[in-house]
């Protein structure tokens, strides 16, 4: 069975977003007693599951749908709200960049002509920007390579584990990332992406020279939390961290994708005219 609907990540991003729901049988074989089997033995009981259940040896299990709590648009630690974006240690270039930003959320939030590069033109959002939006991603562990796979956008990302990065890295929209385990958490750095993104919803830009340290670990069953250390000195005098939480979800992953036809017709028939001073058309 197929469900279509629109859902707008914002004020003016709608999303076609469709989902394919199936249900599976499993056929379980019953084996057969031995013939020799002559009383039946108690099984001994099954000692209680970890809080934090591992995958292999000492590799952590991050496996499950995430979600995140919606309500952080910013990455500033000490402005999750995003109300006082300016407050960060900008360099000049950076403050510049956010003051001409006009992003759907947060204190500098508008209707009127947006210029979000996600919102205007259905640019990858960034990796960064990707675990702010209330969609869910699932991580798929193999011995050389993590995959995380993001329900919006349909995008999904590689992670090569025990490598270091090439010497000539190219800038891509999520750039070149490595990982390592470290105790019960996965450790991702990043290099090499584009300087096309915003870091958060609110707008706070970023340079080529970004680089990022990812450090998630399931604090329980049901909880993964993301500690990420930001550095960028193009664009910050100093790097900072910031922490976010995920929960599990029972949802199947769906696909929801970007239109450009229909970001500009949902501007133009829904947002515009929510716009004071706008006339309707």
């Amino acid at each position: 069975m197929q469900n279509r609907r629109i859902i707008p990540t914002g004020p003016a991003l709608p999303i076609l977003r469709m989902r394919w729901i199936g249900t599976y049988a499993v056929a379980v074989s019953l084996l057969c007693c031995s013939s020799i089997l002559l009383a039946q033995t108690t099984a001994p009981p099954q000692a209680a599951k970890p809080a934090v259940a591992r995958a292999s040896g000492s590799v952590p299990d991050l496996s499950g749908n995430w979600l995140i709590a919606p309500g952080s648009p910013s990455w500033d630690s000490a402005d999750p709200a995003g109300k006082n974006p300016q407050q960060l240690a900008m360099t000049p270039w950076a403050r510049e960049k956010l003051a001409a930003a006009k992003p759907p959320f947060g204190d500098k939030g508008t209707f009127d002509n947006p210029n979000d590069p996600v919102q205007k033109y259905c640019d990858p959002p960034g990796l960064t920007r990707l675990y702010g939006y209330p969609w869910q991603f699932t991580i798929v562990q193999t011995p050389a390579n993590v995959y995380i796979l993001f329900e919006y956008f349909h995008q999904w990302r590689l992670v090569t584990m025990g490598q270091p990065h090439p010497k000539d890295v190219d800038s891509t929209w999520l750039g070149d990332s490595v990982g390592k385990y470290d105790g019960d958490a996965l450790v991702i750095d990043t290099v090499g992406l584009n300087d096309k993104s915003w870091l958060d919803n609110v707008g706070h830009p970023h340079s080529d020279a970004l680089h990022l340290v990812e450090r998630l670990r399931r604090t329980n069953h049901n909880v993964l939390q993301l500690d990420l250390t930001i550095d960028d000195p193009k664009a910050y005098t100093k790097s900072w961290t910031a922490q976010r939480t995920f929960k599990l979800s029972s949802d199947p992953m769906g696909e929801t994708m970007c239109s450009l036809s229909e970001n500009e017709d949902f501007q133009k028939s829904i947002m515009d005219r929510t716009v004071p001073g706008t006339p309707a058309k």
